[in-house]
């Protein structure tokens, strides 16, 4: 399996407390990717970053009364428009404090969603949870922040019950005309935040973790556009982001926003699996 240095924990933790303050300011509070639909979809990022979180909730095909986990919540976004839009109960989990009490603090003010929503700071390779404990887990854009992604997904498959689904995006590597997998891949990057799998290795990755995949898509034609917000969001909150990890990680950061629409070696994979039933 291919991947690049696996991150630190320790690091995605440090890096979220620092920006998570800064990112709930933008984007309704959603930190990640925008879907859209084809080339003429003119949708805001505001509201294709809705769209991103409608693609994975119709992968995890939720249910009445499910209980649902959130492996790597954010400051919870996805988490609450689940619970707004389905009525199940989700627990979401991060590794990082700032997040997670921003996250149930935005879960105590919202309208309609007490008690359907909580968070807790909780490593997703170590889940404090039973076997068998949920109907689904959602997973997005927190997979490629794993330093060991095989334990991750065995631990969502352990807290699955049979026939439980998966859904899950995240940034990975497409794979492109020559690419045989070996080595680093060519769009390197400095962060010691993230890794990727190559899109068509997920499927035998899925399956050593015990899950069944029932759909790997390649989006990242889809999601492409979404650098360019993510550098317009980060300029309008320079001095904010400049007070939380300095002048120069600030333009390190810009610099590779920068490349990443037009980096062929980043891509962008929706996958929904299950657990079989037993």
């Amino acid at each position: 399996m291919t991947t690049e240095k696996a991150p630190s924990s320790s690091k995605v933790a440090d890096m979220y407390d620092e920006i998570t303050t800064v990112m709930a300011k933008l984007w309704n509070g959603n930190l990640h990717y925008g879907y859209w639909s084809g080339p003429d979809d003119d949708s805001s990022f505001e509201e294709a970053v809705d769209h991103m979180t409608e693609q994975v909730i119709r992968r995890l095909d939720p249910r009445p009364g499910q209980y649902v986990l959130d492996a790597g919540c954010g400051i919870g976004s996805p988490a609450l428009k689940l619970a707004r839009d389905h009525p199940v109960t989700i627990k979401g989990i991060s590794i990082s404090p700032r997040q997670v009490a921003l996250a149930n603090e935005r879960a105590g003010n919202a309208t309609g969603l007490a008690g359907a929503a909580s968070f807790e700071v909780v490593d997703a390779m170590s889940l404090p949870y039973p076997d068998g404990t949920f109907d689904g887990v959602l997973s997005l854009e927190s997979m490629m922040h794993m330093p060991d992604k095989l334990r991750a997904l065995q631990e969502i498959r352990r807290v699955l019950r049979p026939g439980g689904r998966l859904a899950l995006a995240d940034i990975a590597r497409p794979t492109l005309p020559g690419d045989n997998g070996d080595g680093a891949p060519k769009a390197e990057t400095s962060d010691e935040t993230y890794s990727m799998v190559r899109i068509d290795e997920y499927g035998a990755l899925l399956r050593e973790a015990g899950l069944e995949p029932l759909e790997i898509a390649d989006v990242s034609d889809r999601t492409r556009r979404s650098s360019r917000h993510f550098v317009a969001g980060a300029e309008a909150c320079r001095d904010e982001y400049v007070r939380a990890i300095g002048a120069e990680e600030f333009e390190r950061r810009l610099e590779e926003g920068r490349r990443l629409e037009w980096t062929p070696e980043i891509g962008y994979v929706l996958i929904a699996a299950r657990r079989p039933e037993e």
